[in-house]
């Protein structure tokens, strides 16, 4: 893991050109979290409940022991509820319920490890996680983190003897391109996940519509529409 997390290392602790620095850098990983790691909102997780999380909005340090979240969660309200009221960790919560089937969950637990250790590394090395945080299909986290070279590239071998760490991609950082995922609709962001996962935007292209439709439930016309308007809503946006 280490050595394979150093080979792609190279690509945060070098510029893009030239060998020059050009500003803050990011990186996007994928934060594997072993069996032995449960935390409080464990039940609501891919495969274990009819409630899984989707994104993590906030995250406020109490103290050293507690801390708390905002979570974008999908499904159903008193699922969520069952959880939070059983889980040992939980000292307060309020839930917030939204359009289908979903809503938020705000929650005051304890602090622990990983949780706490990867906080922990990244104030050590002077990065900033960006918000939000996004959970896969297969319960990983999705985060970007943002800071100078070469302390990005050295955070990352740090959280790795954490966590296992795949990194997807890294390049200088532009704020404001992310939070183009909030102008999509659910069944949108859906949509594009499931076109994203299964390749259809890559090259050369691993997927079809009628995959994407197949894995959606829908129709090929529904999705070809569906992504079509994504497209121009992020495109459009991003030479504005």
């Amino acid at each position: 893991m280490t050595d394979h997390l150093n080979s792609q290392n190279k690509g945060v602790n070098e510029s893009d050109k030239g060998g020059q620095l050009q500003g803050p850098r990011y990186a996007t990983v994928l934060l594997e979290l072993n069996n032995e790691y449960k935390s409080a909102d464990d039940g609501i997780a891919p495969g274990r409940s009819a409630v899984t999380r989707r994104q993590l909005h906030h995250f406020n340090l109490v103290d050293d022991e507690t801390v708390v979240l905002l979570y974008h969660f999908q499904g159903d309200l008193e699922q969520i509820e069952k959880v939070l009221v059983s889980a040992p960790d939980v000292l307060n919560y309020d839930l917030v319920d939204q359009r289908e089937g979903g809503g938020f969950a705000y929650i005051h637990c304890k602090l622990k490890d990983p949780v706490r250790s990867i906080i922990s590394t990244l104030h050590q090395f002077e990065v900033v996680l960006d918000m939000p945080l996004e959970f896969t299909h297969d319960g990983s986290v999705k985060a970007t983190l943002i800071g100078e070279e070469p302390v990005l590239g050295e955070a990352l071998e740090a959280i790795s003897e954490i966590v296992n760490v795949h990194l997807e991609k890294t390049g200088t950082y532009r704020p404001g391109v992310r939070d183009l995922g909030a102008t999509l609709t659910d069944r949108q962001y859906q949509i594009l996940t499931v076109a994203v996962q299964e390749g259809y935007y890559k090259v050369p292209r691993q997927a079809t519509l009628e995959t994407i439709a197949a894995k959606m439930g829908l129709s090929r016309a529904t999705v070809g529409e569906h992504l079509q308007k994504i497209e121009a809503n992020v495109l459009s946006r991003i030479v504005q």
